[in-house]
C-alpha cells in the first residue's frame, strides 16, 4: 500500500536569520561580560585594602550588601560564559569542530574555576567577619587576617582561570582568522588577547614582582581584542554564505 510522504521542509532560507541572531546574541553576551565583570572587580577593590587586614575586615562587615552584590555579579558572569561558549561553538564549528569544542570547553572551565574559586573565597571572607560563635576561638586580629588571606588567595584564583581563558581566546582567535566569514583582524586581536592572559598568569606566578607589568599587558591586549570581536558580532555579524 502506497503512503503519501510529506515533503521535507527547506530550512536553508531560515539559516541566515538564525545565524544573524546567534551572532548578535554572542555580541550582546560579550558586552554584558564587559560591563558586569569590571563592576564586580571594582566593588571588590573598593572594599579590600591591600596589606591592611583590619581595614579590610571592617569594610567587608560595613559594606556586606555591596560585597554580596559583587559576588552576584561574578556569578552572573559565570552563567553568561557558559551560554557564550555554546553559541561560539555553534558559530565556529564549520572551521574546525574539534578546535571549536576545545575553545568552548576552555571557556567553560574558566567560568567554573572563577565561580568555584572567586565565590568560595568571598564566602569564606564573609564567614571570617560574620562573628559566628564558633569563631571566638580566634582572636579578632586572627579573624581579620583570615579575611584578608582569603582575598589575597582570590588573586591567585584569577591567575588560575586566566590560563583557561587565555587558551580559549587563542583558539577562538585562530578559528576566527581561518573562518572566512569574519575578518581576520578580530581573530588576530583575540589571539593577542589570549597570549596576554597567558603571559599574565605565567608571568605573575614566575615573577610576582612584575605583576603590575603583566596586568598592564592584559589591559592593552585584551580590551581591544575582545571589544572589537564583540562589536563586530553585534553590528556586522557573519557572512552567512561563507559560513
Amino acid at each position: 500500500m502506497l503512503t503519501r510522504t510529506q515533503p521535507k521542509q527547506d530550512t536553508t532560507k531560515d539559516r541566515p536569520t538564525r545565524l544573524r541572531r546567534m551572532a548578535r546574541l554572542a555580541g550582546i553576551l560579550y558586552l554584558a561580560i564587559f560591563v558586569t565583570y569590571p563592576a564586580s572587580v571594582l566593588i571588590r577593590a573598593s572594599i579590600v585594602v591591600p596589606g591592611d587586614a583590619t581595614a579590610t575586615a571592617e569594610n567587608v562587615a560595613a559594606n556586606e550588601g555591596l560585597f554580596r552584590l559583587g559576588m552576584a555579579g561574578e556569578a552572573v558572569v559565570f552563567l553568561i560564559e557558559i551560554v557564550l561558549a555554546a553559541v561560539l561553538y555553534v558559530l565556529l564549528r564549520p572551521v574546525s569542530r574539534s578546535i571549536s569544542l576545545g575553545a568552548s570547553l576552555a571557556r567553560v572551565a574558566e567560568g567554573v574555576v572563577m565561580a568555584a574559586g572567586n565565590l568560595v573565597m568571598a564566602i569564606l571572607t564573609l564567614i571570617a567577619v560574620g562573628g559566628a560563635s564558633y569563631l571566638t576561638v580566634f582572636s579578632q586580629e586572627q579573624r581579620d587576617a583570615l579575611a584578608l588571606f582569603f582575598q589575597d588567595a582570590n588573586d591567585y584564583v584569577v591567575l588560575t582561570w586566566g590560563f583557561f581563558f587565555g587558551l580559549s581566546l587563542v583558539l577562538t582567535g585562530w578559528l576566527v582568522y581561518r573562518s572566512g566569514f569574519v575578518p581576520k583582524l578580530p581573530g588576530l586581536l583575540l589571539a593577542a588577547a589570549g597570549f596576554g592572559y597567558l603571559a599574565q598568569s605565567f608571568g605573575t606566578i614566575v615573577a610576582p614582582g612584575a605583576a603590575d607589568i603583566f596586568s598592564a599587558i592584559v589591559y592593552v591586549l585584551a580590551i581591544p581584542g575582545e571589544l572589537v570581536f564583540a562589536l563586530w558580532l553585534l553590528f556586522k555579524g557573519i557572512d552567512e554564505d561563507a559560513w
